[in-house]
C-alpha cells in the first residue's frame, strides 16, 4: 500500500509516519516543508513540498491508496497576527490536499481538527481549523469520498517540539528541569486532556481502515480527564524536584479563561473501534519528562531562553 502523510516531519505526523511503517509492505511518504529530525525506516520516503502549492502535491499523491493530511501551522496568539499565512496552510492547503485526493481517487482520507472552545472566532488558528473542517465534511458529502475526521485534544508525547510554537508540557518540564518558575496564564485553572500521540497515531490509522471515513460525525480523541494546567504543573515539579515556583500572567490573546477541554463522544469511538489506550495521561507526562530529562542542556536552555527573551521582547516593546 502506497501511503502520503503530510507533514509528516512534524510531532504528529511523525508518529503516524513510524506507525505506518511498521508494515513492511506499505510505501510510506513523507510530504513536508521540513526534512524529519527523526530516523526514517526503509519504506519511507521524503518528497520536499508544500501542501499551499498544488502542483507539487499533485506528483506527490498520484498513486497513492491514503493520505494522512497533518500539515498545518499551529498557534494560539501566535498566529493573529499571520492570519494570511495560516489561511494559505489551514484553509487554502487543506482543500488543495482534498482536491488532489479527489482528482487522483484516494481510497481513503484522513483530516484532523481541533475541539472547539469558546467561539468560532476566538483566534486565527480556530477559525481555520474549523473552516477546514467544513470543507473536509463538504467534500465527503458532495463527493461522496472517504475522510475520515478525528478532532484531537491535547496531543502530547516524547519528541514534541519546545519550541517556537509554546507547549504547556513540554516547556514546564524544560523550565522545572532548570529550576525556572513556571507561567501559567489566567489563574491556571483551564484544563487539558492530555492524549498520548502514540495512542493518536495508532487511532488514526484503525479509524481510517475501520470505514469511519463514510460517517457524517467527527469523534473526539483523548481520554475524557480534563486536568487543570496548576494540576500539571504541580505535578511537574514534585517529579523532577524542582525548585520551580508557579507564577501567574494575563490570559493571552485568542485564548479564553476557564476554558474546561476535554473529549466527549471518545468512549463511542474506542468502542467501534475495540481499542484501549495504552497510555493514561501521568503516564505521557512521565514519559516526556524522562526524554526531556535526557536531552542536553544546551538544548533546555535554548528553548526556555526563547521564551524568556521573547517576554522581555514584548515587555520592552509595549513600555516604550
Amino acid at each position: 500500500m502506497k501511503v502520503l502523510v503530510t507533514g509528516g516531519s512534524g510531532f504528529v505526523g511523525s508518529y503516524i509516519v513510524l506507525e505506518l511503517a511498521k508494515e513492511p509492505d506499505n510505501e510510506v511518504i513523507i510530504f513536508d516543508i521540513t526534512i524529519p529530525e527523526y530516523d526514517i525506516p526503509n519504506n519511507v520516503q521524503f518528497i520536499e513540498g508544500d501542501i499551499v502549492y498544488k502542483d507539487s502535491l499533485d506528483r506527490a499523491i498520484k498513486g497513492c491508496d491514503e493520505v494522512y493530511d497533518c500539515a498545518g501551522l499551529l498557534g494560539t496568539h501566535e498566529l493573529v497576527e499571520q492570519t494570511e499565512r495560516a489561511v494559505d496552510t489551514n484553509i487554502r492547503g487543506a482543500i488543495n490536499v482534498l482536491q488532489c485526493c479527489l482528482d487522483f481517487n484516494i481510497k481513503r482520507v484522513f483530516h484532523p481538527t481541533k475541539p472547539i472552545f469558546a467561539s468560532y472566532w476566538e483566534n486565527t488558528y480556530t477559525i481555520t481549523k474549523i473552516a477546514a473542517e467544513n470543507f473536509a465534511r463538504m467534500y465527503r458529502k458532495v463527493y461522496g469520498m472517504d475522510i475520515t475526521v478525528l478532532r484531537w485534544m491535547n496531543a502530547s508525547g516524547p519528541r514534541q517540539h519546545i519550541y517556537p510554537i509554546r507547549k504547556f508540557v513540554p516547556l514546564a518540564i524544560c523550565l522545572a528541569i532548570s529550576g525556572l518558575d513556571i507561567e501559567l496564564y489566567g489563574n491556571g485553572n483551564q484544563t487539558m486532556d492530555i492524549i498520548d500521540v502514540r495512542d493518536i497515531a495508532k487511532i488514526a490509522i484503525r479509524s481510517v481502515r475501520g470505514g469511519l471515513g463514510k460517517s457524517e460525525k467527527v469523534w473526539d480523541v483523548g481520554t475524557g480527564q480534563p486536568i487543570s494546567c496548576n494540576e500539571i504543573a504541580k505535578y511537574i515539579i514534585k517529579k523532577t524536584s524542582s525548585s520551580s515556583k508557579i507564577v501567574y500572567a494575563p490570559m493571552r490573546i485568542g485564548e479564553v479563561v476557564g476554558s474546561n477541554i476535554y473529549a466527549r463522544n471518545h468512549v463511542e469511538l474506542f468502542e467501534f473501534l475495540g481499542y484501549k489506550l495504552e497510555y493514561e495521561p501521568y503516564k505521557t507526562i512521565d514519559d516526556c519528562i524522562d526524554y526531556y530529562s535526557s536531552l542536553n542542556d544546551r538544548e533546555i536552555r535554548k528553548a526556555t531562553n526563547y521564551f524568556i527573551v521573547k517576554e522581555l521582547y514584548k515587555k520592552s516593546f509595549t513600555t516604550v
